[in-house]
Order: C-alpha cells, then sequence, then structure tokens
C-alpha cells in the first residue's frame, strides 16, 4: 500500500513538471527571393530586308522647319500682334460717336446711295499718342477705337489710326495726316452736299491734279500743298478751318508700297493693312456739338487706282556719281 501511495506522488509531480515546460514559438516562414528579370536588349526592327536599331532613332535630330512653317508662324504672330492695329471699331465704341439721329433723318436719301457716309470726330486730345497705346485717362477710356475717334478714312470708310487716315481734326481745323500719300482740301461754300459733282465751281484743280511717282517730284508736291495753293479764289492744302454748315472737296492719293514696321522682331509692310487708292470725296460738316465734337455727312464722287511710288535706288545713284568723276 506504501508503494502505492509513493507511485501515485510520482506520477502527479511528472504531470505537473511537464505542464510548466513552455512550448516552443513556430519558425516564422522565410520569402523566396525574387527571381532576377532578364536584361531585354532592344532588337531590331524588320522592314522587308533592312533592319533599323531602336536605339539609334532617338539620336536623329528633329527635321528643320520648312518655309512654309516659317510663314505660317509669321502669319500667327502678325494676326496677334499687328492685326489688332488696324482693326475696325467694335460695335460699343461706334455708339459712343453715333451721329445723331436728326441727322440721321435729315440725309436718309443721301445715305442710301453707295459710297457715301457720315460719322463723327472728336477733337484730337492726345488719346492715342501712338498706335499701340490708348491713354488711360477717363475721356480717352470712351474712344479706345484705333485713331481715338478723330481721324478718318474715305477709302476705308472708318476711323483708321492717324497715319493711315485721310483727315484728322484737332479741334480747330482737319488736317491730312496719312503717310505715303497726297492729300489736299478745300472749302467749296455752303452748298448742298447733294448738289456737289465733279464739275462743282472750284474741283477743276482737284480733278486736273496728276500724281507723280517720282520720289522727289513726290517730296515738292507734299510741300507746296502744306504751304497750300491758290487758284482762281479757292485755296487748295493739307490743312482747313472745320466750320459747321461749310461743304468741302477733298482729294487723297494714297500711295501703294512699302512702309515697312517691326512688332516684336516680326517685320510687315504697314500698307498691306490699308485700301490704297486715289479717291475723291466731297464732304460737309453738318453739325458742331457743345463737346467739340463735328458730325460730317460725305459722298464719294470719283475712284482712280493709286500709283506706285518709284523710290531711288542707292546702288544706282552711287553708280551716276562715279561716271560722273
Amino acid at each position: 500500500m506504501r508503494y502505492l501511495i509513493l507511485f501515485a506522488i510520482l506520477c502527479i509531480s511528472c504531470l505537473a513538471a511537464l505542464g510548466q515546460t513552455p512550448q516552443s514559438t513556430p519558425r516564422p516562414q522565410s520569402t523566396p527571393a525574387p527571381t532576377p528579370q532578364p536584361q531585354i536588349t532592344p532588337q531590331p526592327i524588320r522592314m522587308g530586308q533592312q533592319a533599323v536599331d531602336t536605339r539609334r532613332l532617338q539620336s536623329f535630330s528633329l527635321n528643320p522647319l520648312s518655309e512654309s512653317d516659317r510663314l505660317a508662324s509669321k502669319i500667327v504672330q502678325l494676326q496677334r500682334l499687328v492685326a489688332p492695329l488696324y482693326r475696325k471699331p467694335t460695335s460699343k465704341e461706334l455708339l459712343e460717336v453715333a451721329p445723331s439721329g436728326e441727322m440721321l433723318a435729315k440725309y436718309a436719301d443721301l445715305l442710301r446711295q453707295p459710297n457715301t457716309g457720315i460719322f463723327k470726330l472728336v477733337p484730337d486730345t492726345g488719346c492715342a499718342p501712338n498706335m499701340r497705346v490708348v491713354s488711360a485717362r477717363e475721356d480717352c477710356l470712351r474712344y479706345s477705337m484705333p485713331g481715338a475717334a478723330n481721324s478718318y478714312s474715305f477709302r476705308t470708310e472708318n476711323y483708321r489710326i492717324k497715319h493711315l487716315a485721310d483727315i484728322t481734326f484737332d479741334g480747330d481745323e482737319l488736317t491730312v495726316t496719312g503717310l505715303f500719300m497726297h492729300g489736299l482740301v478745300t472749302k467749296l461754300g455752303d452748298l448742298p452736299i447733294e448738289s456737289v459733282g465733279l464739275s462743282t465751281n472750284g474741283l477743276k484743280f482737284i480733278v486736273d491734279f496728276k500724281p507723280s511717282n517720282s520720289a522727289d517730284d513726290v517730296r515738292l508736291i507734299d510741300d507746296s500743298f502744306a504751304k497750300g495753293i491758290e487758284v482762281k479764289g479757292f485755296r487748295y492744302a493739307k490743312a482747313s478751318p472745320a466750320e459747321e454748315n461749310m461743304t468741302y472737296a477733298y482729294r487723297g492719293v494714297a500711295y501703294r508700297g512699302k512702309l515697312v514696321r517691326s512688332a516684336d522682331g516680326v517685320m510687315y509692310n504697314e500698307l498691306d493693312y490699308d485700301k490704297r487708292e486715289d479717291v475723291i470725296v466731297a464732304f460737309r460738316i453738318v453739325e458742331k456739338a457743345m463737346d467739340g465734337s463735328i458730325t460730317i455727312v460725305w459722298k464719294q464722287l470719283a475712284e482712280y487706282e493709286s500709283p506706285r511710288i518709284k523710290m531711288p535706288n542707292p546702288k544706282e545713284d552711287k553708280n551716276e556719281a562715279d561716271a560722273g568723276n
């Protein structure tokens, strides 16, 4: 019996020892190493019997711009930089200088005829000191169109920058300010504009004037018009006082040629943006407002093809000088 008790105590001790033995932590599984990718060598592209290495394609330089590409680029630049300088006024801008309803009604019959028009000019107060900038003064911002509403072209039937216009109003006088052109104005008197024609008294000198295409002659003629010419009681000049209820005759010869300008390095012929013609026009100042603006109604009497000025060739002049020596 004593042996049985000792055996039982021994068994209980063994079981207790087994219960206190720590269990082993499972070993973490290792991540398999990535399989190295094989290096891919660019393979030739087969085109028929000829092989082209793709690595060589990357070393080819771009093709140079063609002449058509250069021309297209220039056209885009001209449209972006230059065209706005010679644009037509917007409808909103024209509302600021719209003639009165009374004048529109009074000359409605005349205005239904071709090559006629009516417009208002405001005094030139320095709102457009150059063709790219309009002054930020409040009164100037009203006239944001090219020329700031003080210069007009009968040839294009619209407002223009001063040096492409036919006439400019400074508040007192109407002046011919266009470049590369002859222009002269004369007062005909207080005549209904509807009655004026090429045979009207005072028009003969204007009709008979023959423009020259010689650069030297053009300078001499321009100087004489700047001083004024008296013929049979009429004065023909580049400027004339602006008088209400006065009818005038105008001859403007806008020569064809080249007047080279530059906009951000892009060279262009400014005369390409103008209608170069030789015109004879009768116009009348029908209203002078309190703000100093004047309203003009006009009709075209004649139109001719404008001549081209023959500019002197420096090389030819040098050769002639050398021959004289």
